[in-house]
C-alpha cells in the first residue's frame, strides 16, 4: 500500500498541514489502508510521533538560537561599553596634552 503524497490534497494521506498536526486522514487514504490491510490506527501514531519528535527539535532549535542572540547581544553591550570607557580614556588624554 503507498500513496503518491503525504499531504496537500484529498489523494494524500492527510488534505493539509493542519490535518495532518490533528491526526485526520483523507477518506481515500483509509480506503487504501483497508484495501491494503494496513493498521491505520499503528501508522497514525508512527506519524503523531514523527511530528511530535519533529517539532519538539524545532522548538529547541529556537531555544538555542535564543540563547546565542541572547549571548551575542550580552557580547555586543560589552563591547559598546568598552568602547565608551575607551573613548572616553581618549578624550582625557586629548585634553591633558592639549590642555583644553
Amino acid at each position: 500500500m503507498s500513496l503518491d503524497c503525504f499531504f496537500g490534497g484529498s489523494d494524500c494521506l492527510f488534505k493539509d498541514k493542519k490535518s495532518m498536526m490533528e491526526g485526520k486522514v483523507t477518506e481515500f487514504a483509509k480506503k487504501r489502508f483497508e484495501e491494503g490491510n494496513k493498521d491505520v490506527a499503528q501508522y497514525l501514531a508512527q506519524i503523531k510521533s514523527q511530528v511530535s519528535s519533529d517539532l519538539e527539535k524545532k522548538s529547541l532549535a529556537k531555544t538555542d538560537k535564543k540563547a546565542t542572540i541572547t549571548q551575542k547581544s550580552s557580547v555586543v553591550a560589552k563591547n559598546l561599553v568598552n568602547n565608551k570607557q575607551t573613548v572616553s580614556k581618549n578624550i582625557n588624554y586629548f585634553y591633558k596634552i592639549f590642555g583644553h
